[in-house]
């Protein structure tokens, strides 16, 4: 059977209308689509100003990577760290966990365990002792941290929404990018477990943790501890740019201060020697 003839210009009409075709078959299958991303940005901040001097209940009861359980009001009695993520994430809780690693090494002049109690609390109710041991393990803590840096998940799925509700801390799951999605911070507890203060990973150094930690003791200071006390004073919270800063208004009034004095003495100085030589004058 003779096959048909099929000339050039019907080769020309067929390609344009084939491709016609897929793209119409391409966009009547959103499988080949990515859906559209959950992202919502303003969940990435916590309005630390709204919520500064909150506290979750004390008796939140947790389980730490050994399996023990405790309660929140066990990390009283000094400043604490919070870091609230989730064991199986693939990339950006290991990424602020590891910073605050880094960061703690960089902060000499305290010490956690001694100073300040460090805590990671997840916030899946999926996570497990063996995904808490495996985050954990990754990190690869020195022997004073792994000895001061608790690991731990709810015990209660119902504190998980409420307890994390009241310090302002909001997360999400992404179906679309399959991650949850949270703010990448350090949370700062007084040593009666008040929120004092709420630090971002990618904006700070270690003496902005040093310096979290003494304003989150509110000025609570042994009389030995003289040099945190003026370390405390000589730097302020700056709310626009996420980290301390010198205290500049303070230098100003000390500078002020130290120059009336001076100007004092040097008066009296004067007017105690103009008065001897008109005694002598006289």
């Amino acid at each position: 059977m003779a096959m048909p003839h099929i000339g050039w210009k019907s080769v020309g009409f067929a390609i344009p209308a084939l491709l016609l075709a897929l793209g119409a078959a391409d966009a009547a299958t959103p499988y080949f689509r990515r859906a559209p991303s959950d992202l919502n940005a303003s969940i990435l901040q916590i309005d630390e100003k709204a919520v500064l001097g909150r506290s979750m209940d004390a008796d939140t009861a947790l389980i730490d990577h050994t399996g023990r359980t405790f309660l929140w009001r066990d990390m009283f009695g000094k400043p604490t760290i919070l870091v609230l993520a989730y064991y199986t994430c693939d990339g950006s809780c290991a990424v602020v966990n590891m910073a605050l690693l880094d960061l703690l090494k960089q902060a000499k002049r305290l010490q956690p365990g001694a100073d300040f109690n460090v805590i990671t609390l997840s916030f899946d109710r999926h996570d497990t002792l063996e995904t808490t041991g495996a985050f954990r393990k990754h990190l690869d803590l020195t022997r004073e941290l792994a000895a001061s840096w608790t690991f731990a998940t709810f015990r209660n799925e119902a504190d998980l929404a409420t307890q994390t509700e009241k310090i302002g801390f909001k997360f999400f799951w992404s179906p679309a990018d399959r991650i949850f999605l949270h703010p990448g911070a350090y949370l700062f507890f007084s040593p009666e477990g008040k929120l004092a203060r709420v630090l971002y990973q990618q904006e700070i150094e270690g003496k902005d943790i040093e310096l979290a930690v003494l304003d989150s003791r509110q000025g609570q200071f042994a009389p030995r501890e003289v040099i945190n006390f003026a370390l405390s004073l000589c730097y302020s919270y700056n709310y626009q740019d996420g980290h301390y800063s010198l205290n500049m208004p303070l230098f100003i009034g000390f500078g002020a201060l130290a120059s009336g004095l001076t100007t004092f003495l040097v008066c009296i100085l004067v007017f105690k020697i103009t008065r001897r030589k008109r005694l002598i004058g006289a």
